[in-house]
Order: structure tokens, then sequence, then C-alpha cells
């Protein structure tokens, strides 16, 4: 049998160290969840205006939390809220109008299509759904009636994430969201950070 020299032997030393490190490494990559919050990569915070029937043009805030992604990382999965605020206008059916305050408060979930990195800009596009809890001053029974209610709401949205810095990017979207009562547009911007790997 042939002696192995003995410059060899700390070479096959490190070696054998080194494929457990390697098969753990690989383990750690597989494992990598892909939903939840641990592979929670986004963030965002947004104010802008939003419109519906018979409403003035009213402020909105709110922001979202990324929760992983579906089938590639560039599809995402997140959960939010939005707080719209505005007043009512309206007549009720034997003519009289109204005017009062009212809100739309609303928690939704999207599913996120981001494009790659180009030009310092990311789009992306997206659906989802939501529930909004609608509510207003207006003490008249028929409009008070239809403005004090809970609906379902299904929406789509557009837009950019405008680089910043390596984790940080501006935010401009368009959102359309069908609800009865409360279908309405709405523009926003906004701050997002990135962590957790996503580029």
């Amino acid at each position: 049998m042939r002696r192995l020299a003995a410059g060899a032997l700390p070479a096959v030393l490190a070696g054998i160290v080194a494929l457990p490190a390697t098969n753990v490494g690989a383990q750690q990559v597989d494992s990598v969840p892909k939903r939840g919050l641990s592979a929670s990569s986004l963030l965002s915070l947004h104010a802008g205006v939003g419109q519906f029937k018979y409403a003035a043009l009213g402020t909105e805030v709110g922001g979202a939390l990324d929760l992983g992604w579906l089938g590639s990382r560039r599809v995402r999965l997140s959960l939010g809220i939005d707080y719209l605020a505005t007043t009512i206008d309206r007549a009720d059916s034997l003519g009289v109008r109204e005017e009062g305050s009212a809100y739309v408060f609303t928690a939704f979930a999207d599913v996120t299509a981001m494009a790659p990195l180009v030009r310092r800009m990311t789009p992306y596009v997206g659906v989802g759904f939501g529930v909004d809890a609608v509510g207003t001053t207006i003490s008249n029974e028929q409009i008070g009636t239809i403005y004090n209610t809970n609906v379902f709401n299904l929406h789509g949205q557009v837009g950019t994430l405008f680089y910043l810095t390596p984790k940080g990017r501006f935010q401009a979207e368009a959102r359309l969201t069908g609800a009865r009562v409360v279908r309405r547009y709405g523009v926003r911007v906004g701050y997002v950070w990135l962590f957790n790997g996503l580029p």
C-alpha cells in the first residue's frame, strides 16, 4: 500500500471535515421557508388618496407585510391594512340631501408579481381580496344603513418600486377595488423596506 505524503494528510483531513459542512449548507438552502413570518422579505407603508361614488376624494394610509412567495421569489404573498377617510354627500329616496364623514377600513391579502430591477425600477402587478368595514356619521336611517356595513372586495393594482438604497425603495401605485357600496379607485406613494435576501 502506498503511503500518503506528509503534505497530503492535512489536505485529506480538511476535505473530510468540509464534506459535512457542505451537506449542512445544502440542507439549510433547501429548508428555507417559502411562506410565513420566517419567509417575510418586505415591509411597506403608504399614503395616498381614494374615492368612491357619492364621496369626496379622501386620504388613505396603510401598510403591508410580505409573508413569502408562491412558485417564484418574485411572486409575493402579503397581508395588509388600509384606512380611507372621506365625506359622503348624497340624497335619500325622498330627495333629502345628507352630508357626513365616512371611512373604509380594509384588511386584505395580495399576490404580487415583481419584475427584475431594470434601470433602478421594479414594475409590479397584483391582485387580491379583502374585507371592508364601512361607517358614516350620517344619522339618516336610509343612508346610514347603506354605509354602516361590512363588505368583501376584490382589487387589482399596478405600480413601480424606485431604487433608493440597497434595501429601500420608493413606491408608486394605482389600485382599483370592486366592492358593493364602496367600489373605488386610489393612488398612493410609500416606502418599502427589503430584507431577508429579496433583491
